[in-house]
C-alpha cells in the first residue's frame, strides 16, 4: 500500500479508507480506540479512546487542501522548526507536513492496538528545499493509550542539522481554565517577545494572553489539567529535549482563517520538539527517534 492511488472508500478488518476534502486518510478502528490520519503529512487527525471526550483538536475550519498543512491534529515538523533562519522562501515548519507520505500499514495488531506507519524518503522536491538525503517513518500505535514514534535517518554521505517535532493539538474545555504543569524552573524562548531568553517559575502554567514559548533542555513528562473535562492529559517524551507550549489568543486566532476566533479556546499545544539549540544532528547511517506517549487520567 504504497501511495495514495491506491486508496479508495473500502473498508475491512477494521480500516477505511475516507476523503476529507482533497485528501486521501486512512482509519483504522478497535474495540478501545479509532484513529485517523491523512496520507499528506502523515498527520494524525484523530485519536478516539472509547469513553473519552476527543483527545486531539482538529480545526472545524480547516479546509483539508492539497498542499496545506492541516490545522490541528498532529502535524510533524521536519526538517525546520517555525521560519527557516536565512531563507524567507522556505514553507514555516519545513515540508513533511504538506507532502505525501507512503502508507505502509494500517493493522489492527493481536493486543487489540489501531496501527498505522508511513514513510516519506528524499526526493527531488524536496532535495531542491533542503539538500540532504533522508528516511522517515512515523509509526503509531494507539489505545487506551497513543504512542507515536518519528524516527529519521541519514542516508546520505554527510552530516546533516535538522530539527523535528510533533507539534500536538490538544483538546481542552477552555484554555483560560486549565494549567500546564512539568515545566516550572524551565528556561523558556519567548516568541511573543521576539525570542527573549525568560524562565519559568515554580508555578505551573497559566494561560491569560498568547503563549508561544519554547521550553530548553528538558525531558520532563508534561500535564495538561482540566478540571472543567476532571482530566489530565500526560504527555510523556524521548529523543527531544525542548517542549514547545502554544495557544494563539484571540487576536492572533482572528488572523489564521483555518481557526477563527470561535475555536481558539478549545486547545492548547504540547509539542515534543528537536529545535533551536536542541536541534540534532545525525551523521551518515545515523538513526534518531522522537517519540511521545499520551495518557488520558481522570482527576
Amino acid at each position: 500500500m504504497s501511495s495514495s492511488a491506491s486508496l479508495s472508500d473500502s473498508s475491512h478488518d477494521g480500516v477505511s479508507y475516507p476523503h476529507r476534502g482533497d485528501l486521501a486518510c486512512v482509519r483504522v478502528a478497535t474495540s478501545a480506540t479509532a484513529i485517523e490520519a491523512a496520507l499528506q503529512g502523515a498527520h494524525l487527525s484523530t485519536w478516539e479512546p472509547v469513553g473519552t471526550r476527543p483527545v486531539l483538536f482538529t480545526s472545524p475550519r480547516t479546509e483539508y487542501a492539497a498542499g496545506r498543512a492541516i490545522r490541528g491534529g498532529v502535524p510533524l515538523i521536519f526538517p525546520w522548526f517555525g521560519p527557516r533562519a536565512g531563507h524567507p522562501e522556505s514553507p514555516s515548519h519545513g515540508f513533511a507536513r504538506t507532502l505525501p507520505w507512503s502508507l505502509e500499514k494500517a493493522t489492527v495488531d493481536p493486543t487489540g492496538s489501531a496501527c498505522l506507519r508511513f514513510r516519506l524518503a528524499d526526493s527531488p522536491t524536496t532535495r531542491a528545499a533542503w539538500p540532504h538525503a533522508f528516511a522517515a517513518e512515523f509509526t503509531i500505535h494507539a489505545a487506551h493509550e497513543l504512542r507515536m514514534r518519528l524516527a529519521l535517518r541519514n542516508t546520505g554521505d554527510a552530516a546533516f542539522t535538522c530539527e523535528a517535532a510533533l507539534h500536538t493539538y490538544f483538546a481542552v474545555s477552555d484554555v483560560r481554565s486549565i494549567t500546564v504543569h512539568g515545566l516550572e524552573d524551565t528556561e523558556y524562548l519567548d516568541k511573543p517577545s521576539g525570542g527573549t531568553r525568560l524562565r519559568q517559575d515554580a508555578s505551573p502554567i497559566r494561560f491569560i494572553g498568547e503563549v508561544d514559548r519554547m521550553y530548553l533542555h528538558t525531558d520532563a513528562t508534561v500535564v495538561i489539567d482540566d478540571p472543567a473535562w476532571h482530566r489530565r492529559i500526560e504527555i510523556a517524551k524521548r529523543g527531544a529535549s525542548a517542549t514547545v507550549v502554544w495557544n494563539p489568543w484571540l487576536e492572533r486566532a482572528r488572523k489564521l482563517a483555518d481557526l477563527g476566533e470561535e475555536n481558539w479556546t478549545g486547545f492548547v499545544c504540547v509539542e515534543t520538539a528537536a529545535a533551536a539549540e536542541n536541534a540534532l544532528t545525525l551523521s551518515p547511517g545515523a538513526t534518531h527517534v522522537v517519540e511521545t506517549v499520551v495518557h488520558v487520567l481522570s482527576s
